[in-house]
Order: C-alpha cells, then structure tokens, then sequence
C-alpha cells in the first residue's frame, strides 16, 4: 500500500518546485509586508493583461474543475474522478471555514481610497473574504491531485506553473494579498495529498476502485 513518503517521492519535482515558491513567497512576504508585497508584484497595468487574467482566473473556479472531473467520468476513471472531487469539495470547505473565521478585508477594502491605483472597475471586488483565497485553494488542490495522479510526471512542472499562474491572477486582479494565495496553495496541497492517500490506504483491496486507479504500462491518464 502507498504510503505518505512514496506519494512525495514519486512526485518529488512538483513538491520540490511548490517548496520553492512557498518559500521564497514567505521569505517575500515578510521581508516587504503585506500592502508592500501586493504593491511591488502590481508594478504594471495595462488592458490585454487586464483582459488575460480576467479570463485566466477562471482556471481556479469550481466549474473547471467539474469540467475535469467530468472529463474523467468520462473516461470511466471512477477512482481519479472521486479524488479531484473530494479534494475540490474538502479544500474549499477549508478555504469557507477560515474565510468566515478570519473575515480579513480584501485589497480593494485594505487601501485607502487613491492609494492603490490598479484596481478594475467591475472585476475588483471589495468586502472581508480575501484570506484565503479561494480560487488558490482550488487550483493548487486540482493541480496537485493531476500530478499525482500523472503517470508522466515531467508534466508536473506544469501543473505547479498553471497554479502558480493562476494565484498570481488574484493578485495581479486586486482580489488578494500575497498571503492569501500561500494559505490558499497550501490548503490545496495538502488537502489533495491526504485524499488520495486515503483512496489508496482504504480502497487499494477495492477491485473496482483498484482497476480505474491502475492505468496499463505506459499510460497516460489523459489518454
């Protein structure tokens, strides 16, 4: 049975590349503050960047991840299908849980009125959910549950920078603080490793559960 160490082992570049950027974005964080690190990573502004993150963000919402999951029932990929949902499902029960219990103000709310200059119109929202960020939450959970899952694990890399990506975009939009998109991250990361770890501690002796989860030599789960 896979234990905790194999799952990290096997997927060692995703975990050492997440490692990398949580580090260097605590590091980051506390060296500049909290306002300092959303003003410095917001250098620059202008409407096709606008308009790509507006869109890009998108990645992180739970209709793209039902999308996945769907695409995998598709597929007839039972057991990977349940395990990107339970980790949507329980990331974002999390993410909701510390949200109400924190209620910290979203950029938008945080700056005073002309000091921050990048917010957009209709996008931007105002309000006390900003920690943690929820579409971090769900991408970083989806991505690594997709690595783990991978049988090609150089596409790892991959997943952490679509991630990566997508947490910036709640910065860049003025939606989050930096923080927000590390507690988020995290949440989603560890979230996706106790759930499959689970699946295969409690369902490995499950035949039909077993067949879906083992993929044929040299098969790629988006086959």
């Amino acid at each position: 049975m896979k234990k905790l160490k194999d799952i990290f082992i096997s997927n060692r570049l995703f975990f050492a590349f997440f490692a990398f950027f949580f580090l260097f974005g605590l590091v980051f964080l506390l060296i500049k503050g909290k306002a300092g690190a959303f003003v410095i990573l917001n250098p620059y502004h202008q409407s096709a960047l606008d308009t790509f993150f507006i869109y890009f963000t998108y990645l992180g919402d739970g209709i793209f991840s039902a999308l996945v999951i769907l695409l995998f029932l598709i597929l007839r990929r039972w057991s990977q299908a349940i395990q990107v949902l339970a980790a949507f499902l329980l990331s974002a029960l999390f993410a909701q849980i510390l949200k109400n219990a924190f209620s910290m103000p979203r950029p938008k709310q945080f700056f005073a009125p002309g000091e921050y200059a990048y917010f957009i119109d209709g996008i931007t929202h105002v309000g006390f959910a900003s920690f943690p960020s929820g579409h971090s939450t769900s991408i970083f959970a989806l991505a690594t549950m997709l690595a783990i899952l991978e049988t090609n694990k150089k596409s790892n890399v991959f997943y952490l920078l679509v991630a990566v990506a997508v947490g910036y975009s709640r910065i860049y939009l003025g939606q989050h603080f930096l923080n927000d998109v590390l507690m988020g991250s995290t949440i989603g990361v560890i979230t996706a490793i106790l759930v499959h770890w689970l699946f295969a501690e409690k369902l490995d002796a499950v035949p039909a559960f077993n067949r879906s989860r083992k993929p044929r030599p040299n098969q790629n789960f988006t086959d």
